[in-house]
């Protein structure tokens, strides 16, 4: 992936309107693969006192959608699957990773874990997008 098409995708991804209200940040994408981070807020957990699962789960889908559209191709979710691994207390720092393990013409899976600052792994989902024929970046030629 050339600079440009970097940066544009970067800066694109960070201005995700839900990611920003979940307090998600966007650290690092490149071609099948991102990091994203979020610190735990009270007012996502559940009556438990526990993280929400849809707080974690939205922290994995970020990834997933970072990673699933770094090709500067768009693709959208058709599946995603997750297991809760472990909770985390109010304030823990999370971070999800999204791997791509096949890219085809028209889908593509991927592998997303979140796991706590120290490396514990609080869930591990996979899901499989829809790759479109549209580009929404300028740049190289987005099929493989």
């Amino acid at each position: 992936m050339d600079q440009k098409v970097s940066q544009q995708l970067f800066s694109k991804m960070s201005q995700d309107p839900y990611a920003r209200f979940m307090g998600i940040e966007l650290l690092e994408v490149k071609p099948g693969y991102s990091r994203l981070g979020m610190t735990v807020g009270e007012h996502q957990v559940n009556f438990h006192g526990m993280p929400h699962g849809g707080a974690i789960f939205s922290l994995a889908d970020a990834a997933f959608a970072a990673a699933s559209n770094s090709h500067g191709q768009t693709a959208v979710a058709l599946t995603m699957n997750i297991s809760f691994l472990s909770a985390v207390p109010v304030g823990t720092k999370l971070f999800a990773e999204a791997q791509e393990e096949k890219l085809g013409r028209r889908t593509a899976l991927y592998h997303m874990t979140v796991t706590t600052e120290d490396g514990s792994l609080v869930a591990s989902c996979h899901g499989m997008v829809y790759r479109k024929d549209e580009r929404f970046i300028e740049g190289e030629d987005a099929r493989p």
